[in-house]
């Protein structure tokens, strides 16, 4: 049996929270030495679909963090997002059978770049080297969760209502999130103060548009539900919360929130696609109860969710032993 410990990891995103939260947690249930990379393309192969053309290093405009050369050679390459497929194809050409990839997310391409592809149920793909799960895989546990509450003790632990705590994603090439959008979940928030005991707290992340947060600043100015304070308290949050919120646009935050083992609801937006996956995701969750539509009442219930992560990570580990 091989000791994942002893091996040597890369894993590589475009930089953004959701990927690193899927390629670390899996690197961690994998218990491997991992370093993250960064993954910067040049123009246009950072527009253009992935396999029109075939990988090289002049596309990357930070090559150093994948040159061999420099870099002591990776066992394991885990990749997540668009961006990172091209490193992870030139690394296997370069590295042949010496390398093992797995890669995160449908990759548009055939599955067989990889040795193994993880991704969500919604996208239905299928092969012999590929694993299908519910959610998003990410690097949540209570232990994570425990650290950083510590850090912002402070700030929540002595509230005594129960916290509910609502992330805002934004607008994507999925969902429409306008004025009209932000009016009516506020309305909703404003019925959830009225019939709910609770501290609601509010949380922005990268993707959400100024007029959202101007908007919500104002409707809500001085009711304190809105975090304007140092660093970011989304992992405390999901701590301290009783309740969490979560807008329907995106698929890692709503993932990471139900891996938290606490009640989940979701604010649907408005889909822009006749076919829209997400959707899809969205409907699994209430199907099998891991989260629910947000109404005007708030009630505690138990999700059944167990972490599929792990339970990933024990499959690969049964692979890469196997492939050994």
């Amino acid at each position: 049996m091989t000791n994942f410990k002893n091996l040597r990891a890369w894993c590589l995103t475009d930089g953004s929270a959701g990927m690193i939260s899927q390629v670390k947690g899996l690197a961690e249930a994998l218990n491997l030495n991992f370093e993250q990379k960064t993954i910067d393309l040049k123009f246009p192969w950072n527009k253009l679909p992935v396999g029109i053309f075939p990988p090289s290093k002049i596309i990357f405009n930070n090559y150093s963090q994948i040159n061999l050369e420099t870099n002591v050679p990776p066992d394991i390459i885990i990749s997540c997002g668009k961006r990172s497929i091209y490193a992870s194809m030139h690394l296997k050409k370069t590295l042949k059978n010496k390398v093992f990839s797995i890669h995160i997310q449908n990759p548009k391409i055939n599955p067989a770049q990889f040795d193994l592809v993880i991704a969500p149920a919604h996208d239905d793909l299928k092969g012999k080297n590929v694993l299908q799960t519910d959610l998003a895989l990410n690097h949540i546990n209570k232990s994570l969760l425990s650290n950083e509450a510590e850090l912002y003790a402070a700030q929540f632990s002595k509230i005594e209502k129960p916290i509910c705590s609502i992330f805002l994603g934004g607008q994507n090439r999925n969902y429409r999130f306008d004025v009209s959008v932000v009016k009516e979940l506020a309305d909703q928030l404003d019925k959830i103060l009225k019939n709910n005991d609770i501290q609601l707290f509010i949380l922005f992340s990268r993707r959400t548009d100024q007029f959202i947060i101007e908007y919500l600043n104002e409707r809500f100015l001085g009711q304190n539900i809105i975090w304007n304070g140092e660093g970011n308290p989304y992992l405390a949050l999901m701590k301290y919360s009783k309740y969490l919120i979560c807008t329907a646009d995106s698929v890692s935050i709503i993932s990471e929130s139900i891996s938290s083992t606490k009640p989940v609801y979701i604010f649907k937006l408005p889909s822009l696609k006749k076919n829209n996956r997400i959707e899809k995701f969205i409907a699994t969750l209430l199907q099998k109860d891991y989260a629910r539509l947000l109404g005007e009442k708030l009630e505690d219930f138990t999700n059944s969710y167990e972490n599929e992560t792990f339970q990933v990570a024990r499959v690969i580990e049964e692979r890469y032993n196997n492939k050994a």
